[in-house]
């Protein structure tokens, strides 16, 4: 699980784990550490409610997305990122912000498979506030980035609506 995972995860994610733990080996260690406590345990069953029942998300997780697909995907978060982040003097509940995060949203579903973003869109949130992220996701997309990604991501609709939806929210 664990390799399928770091081989397709985006790219700028992974760089930034290896880069936390130093290396590989080390965050594998620490991921199985994490992966065998009662909260994760719990966290797990959230993740396959996003996936819509435990056949879905195993068929994921035993069919990834090809390694081609997945960069494709990790370009196309990058420049939303950077979208994202020339945005940052504009409020987290402008309509460019809320465009800007819908296609992220959408994005990210796409490249998960993941039946409705809203929860794995709000646990990148969470990504972004981490005290060992925060500096690095600051450095790459400006200072305050990772605390704005976090709050544009927060105004997610709580309805379950596609990105033209959002485009409408108010």
């Amino acid at each position: 699980m664990f390799q399928t995972m770091m081989e397709h995860m985006p790219v700028n994610m992974r760089n930034i784990a290896i880069k936390e733990f130093g290396s590989i080996e080390q965050w594998k260690k620490h991921y199985m550490e994490v992966v065998s406590s009662e909260k994760m345990q719990k966290g797990y069953a959230k993740v396959v409610e996003w996936y819509d029942g435990k056949d879905k998300f195993l068929s994921v997780a035993q069919n990834p997305i090809s390694k081609e697909v997945a960069e494709s995907y990790n370009r196309r978060i990058e420049a939303i990122l950077q979208k994202l982040a020339a945005k940052r003097d504009c409020a987290v509940d402008s309509f460019e912000v809320k465009e800007i995060v819908g296609e992220y949203g959408f994005i990210m579903k796409q490249l998960s498979q993941i039946k409705e973003e809203k929860g794995f869109m709000l646990a990148q949130a969470q990504y972004y506030r981490n005290e060992k992220i925060k500096p690095m996701a600051d450095e790459k997309y400006g200072d305050g980035a990772s605390d704005f990604f976090a709050q544009a991501i927060d105004k997610i609709p709580t309805v379950h609506m596609g990105p033209a939806a959002w485009l409408a929210f108010e």
